[in-house]
């Protein structure tokens, strides 16, 4: 194998896989030779290009030619242009043969023959000059698109995305990214700081560039809220931005705040005293203080209020404990209540006597919760039809069809697991309820992970006892040996394997005797090879799922599902993955697990729905079972990006879910990471059966720890501000 650095250049014949960054295909070279080629390009049938990089032998392609990046040639040869012309699917009236007399007359020539004598072509191809005059129309058009692509293939844009800009732009997209290169920031959705920012230093930007600059500052309150916080303290967000600018200057700082009062006055940043300055988004702000508004009168009467509510407890709550019987008294009560608590505290039982009760008044019930899993598991136990709040808004993917004019019909509104609604879900939540008709019931853990969006909506309420709430503390005697466990942790307790067996299976275990996360590792295959199915009785793709805190290293999602991949392909299906290269993302096959990483609208697939692969083509497109659900998607299309192995995920991502059997990892390689809300969050995702597996310190040091998950929110603030007038 060679890596000496070389071009070729040729007309593609095929494109194999096209993704946001990687294409592969086979090149027809100028010297008629055919050529498989891989790498970061962007090409379609009938191109033209310049490929630069190295030839390499590939263990299972063979020889192919490894794209470092592309550069479309317009100076085509005759076989390539007669190719372009009788293909391109926008170029009418000239077919294979009328192509090629174009080609052989004009040649390399053809580029000046189009654009100032059109005429001739028409002549040559015997085609009127109106076919030549949309010929020349396509031509150019072709060559500003492929200018663009060309430059803009080092900035690792998709295909998508080189079309909004070339859209937006048109022919001056060049010269307009080459003076500033971060209106990809404003332009772009998703299109982050950090990554435009890498490319305009290897193209010279200066560093004090103005937009540069607020670019930064903008980056630094979008990652706060990414990271959940809704403000960053004003002196904070100076030391942000003059880390993430690194301007090399000794008034670094100074120039920074110039642009940051700017951006206020402006208005595309807002501040606000509270017991310090801070610095947020207009919007997210505007969230929360419209949200206080709702939240400061939740003490009111319910609409229904139902009268004798003491009575009618006594006659058809005679299971509900104390506290369960306060949280169905508030629900029938008051406008707005909250009720939370833990494992086995018995919320979902309550909430069964909320329904139960409300029908026998006659009063419309409707159920919700934030992901598809979780709105099922309620619906399953309490009965009545349950859904997701987008699907209850009316989402579509763009609009709302439930709003202010349009609100939610019901009576009694229930939203289960608030501790993963974050402010803007929660904004549009209210936004589409009618106070004077809905009343609110509100159902979380709080001593859950908060959501993966911005805010704590639940841990604020409880925090600051703004409406109506009960939390539950009992575990009901029903609850089991895995809930009473579960519970446990949140007094720093980590019970040993259970002694209750039903079956072959016991409801808790605990291995904790691998210091090497090697040895781990090998444990987790173990299961899987030896326990899981044949001693255990579980299906390994659908019953049991790896939780563990990170994505990196050798115990991390990443490099976990690697190596299960690679198991169970072997030990279900027969097939022997090949090693994947480290950094590369795994190649998918039949049969796999994976989960969707993004909301995708057009696919009807939510973030952090799991599905497993019926089918991957030739092509590159894939078959894949959401839930009984076939789900298309084709082969170089953006969608592909976001669907992910997940036999081993992330326990942020699968809040609101539940499974057979959890294996969570607790290692204390992972320490820097771990607490006791993290711990609780992903046993309590096990439906039957969890099996702890680590070391003894890092799950002691994970039950142990307790981390307060204060985020920085406007609503701490407003309803702790009205409690204490």
């Amino acid at each position: 194998m060679t890596a000496d650095r070389t071009s070729i250049r040729g007309t593609v014949e095929t494109v194999f896989y096209s993704g946001p960054t990687f294409s592969a295909g086979r090149l027809r070279t100028s010297e008629g030779e055919d050529v498989k080629f891989a790498g970061r390009v962007f090409v379609r049938t009938s191109d033209a290009v310049r490929l630069e990089g190295r030839w390499v032998n590939h263990p299972k392609y063979g020889r192919q030619f490894e794209a470092d990046c592309m550069g479309h040639d317009l100076e085509m040869d005759p076989e390539g242009l007669a190719n372009f012309l009788a293909n391109h699917p926008d170029v009418k009236g000239i077919g294979p043969a009328k192509a090629r007399l174009i080609a052989e007359r004009f040649g390399r020539e053809f580029d000046q023959a189009i654009r100032n004598r059109p005429e001739e072509i028409a002549a040559t191809a015997k085609v009127p000059v109106e076919t030549a005059m949309e010929l020349q129309r396509i031509w150019i058009a072709n060559s500003q698109f492929n200018t663009a692509m060309a430059y803009l293939a080092a900035f690792g844009l998709t295909h998508h995305q080189v079309t909004t800009l070339v859209g937006k732009f048109g022919s001056q997209v060049v010269p307009i990214l080459e003076h500033d290169p971060y209106v990809l920031v404003r332009e772009i959705v998703g299109f982050g700081f950090k990554r435009v920012d890498k490319i305009a230093r290897k193209l010279g930007t200066p560093k004090d560039l103005p937009s540069r600059i607020r670019a930064g500052l903008h980056y630094c309150v979008l990652e706060a809220l990414d990271n959940g916080d809704c403000w960053v303290e004003y002196e904070d967000l100076l030391d942000r931005a003059n880390t993430l600018l690194v301007m090399d200057t000794l008034d670094s700082r100074e120039v920074i705040e110039t642009h940051l009062e700017a951006l206020l006055t402006e208005g595309r940043l807002i501040s606000h005293a509270f017991e310090r300055l801070v610095v947020a988004d207009p919007e997210i702000h505007r969230m929360e203080a419209e949200l206080a508004a709702v939240l400061r009168v939740g003490a009111a009467s319910s609409p229904h209020l139902v009268a004798d509510v003491d009575r009618l407890l006594d006659a058809e709550g005679g299971e509900l404990n104390a506290e369960q019987r306060q949280a169905v008294r508030n629900a029938l009560t008051h406008s707005l209540s909250l009720m939370t608590g833990g494992a086995g505290s018995g919320k979902t039982y309550a909430v069964s006597t909320i329904a139960y009760i409300a029908e026998r008044l006659e009063r419309k019930v409707v159920l919700a919760a934030p992901t598809g899993k979780a709105a099922k598991r309620l619906e399953e136990v309490v009965g009545i039809e349950a859904s997701t709040i987008h699907r209850l808004l009316g989402f579509n993917g763009h609009t709302y069809a439930r709003d202010v004019l349009n609100p939610v019909e019901a009576d009694i509104l229930v939203i289960d697991e608030v501790s993963m609604v974050d402010v803007p879900l929660a904004w549009r939540l209210f936004q589409a309820i009618d106070r004077s008709r809905t009343a609110v019931v509100l159902v979380g853990d709080h001593n859950q992970l908060p959501p993966v969006g911005p805010g704590n909506l639940l841990r604020d309420l409880v925090r600051s006892a703004a409406i109506p709430t009960t939390i539950l503390t009992r575990i009901i005697r029903q609850a089991g040996v895995l809930k009473e466990n579960s519970t446990a942790i949140l007094d720093g307790e980590v019970r040993p394997t259970s002694d209750e067996q039903v079956g072959a299976r016991r409801p808790w275990y605990v291995i904790d005797k691998f210091s090497d996360r090697e040895d781990v590792r090998r444990m987790l295959l173990l299961l899987f090879d030896e326990v899981l199915s044949n001693r255990l009785g579980y299906d390994l793709i659908r019953d049991v799922q790896v939780l563990t805190p990170t994505h990196k290293g050798p115990l991390g999602t990443a490099e976990l599902n690697v190596a299960l991949q690679q198991l169970l392909q072997k030990r279900l299906y027969g097939l022997n993955v090949p090693p994947v290269d480290p950094n590369r993302r795994p190649p998918l096959y039949a049969g796999d697990k994976v989960i969707q990483t993004k909301n995708d609208y057009e696919l009807g697939v939510m973030n952090g729905a799991m599905g497993v692969v019926l089918e991957v083509r030739s092509d590159g497109s894939l078959s894949i079972d959401f839930d009984g659900r076939p789900v298309e998607i084709d082969a170089g299309s953006d969608a592909i990006a976001n669907i992910h192995l997940a036999y081993a995920t992330s326990i942020h991502k699968v809040q609101g879910s539940e499974f057979p059997c959890a294996v969570v990892i607790a290692h204390k390689s992972h320490s820097f990471m771990h607490h006791r809300n993290l711990l609780y969050t992903a046993v309590t995702r096990a439906k039957e059966s969890v099996i702890i597996l680590g070391d003894r310190w890092g799950i002691d040091n994970c039950a142990n720890k307790r981390q307060v998950d204060r985020r920085n929110t406007f609503l701490s603030f407003l309803l702790e501000g009205d409690r204490g007038q």
